[in-house]
């Protein structure tokens, strides 16, 4: 069976409850006491970043990463507009 596999320029196609179920994994597979607390939510940062190319950008900046050559495409294609 193949496996359709999401790629860079498709990420906002992922599905928020996807997204926050995967978090859930993440949060238990770390042991951590909790995935959002005042001043910290993993799920917002996750989401934000899957869905939101803007905030995935500043993210990036914030971690000193190069743009990705698909964000570039993304924006060209108006992916994120209404």
């Amino acid at each position: 069976m193949e496996k359709n596999l999401i790629h860079s320029n498709e990420l906002h196609f992922i599905d928020k409850k996807r997204i926050h179920r995967a978090v859930e994994q993440l949060v238990e597979s770390l042991e951590l006491a909790a995935g959002s607390t005042t001043g910290f939510n993993l799920y917002a940062v996750v989401e934000s970043y899957f869905t939101d190319l803007d905030k995935r950008r500043e993210i990036n900046r914030l971690l000193h990463l190069e743009q990705d050559i698909c964000e570039e495409v993304e924006e060209e294609l108006g992916v994120y507009e209404m």
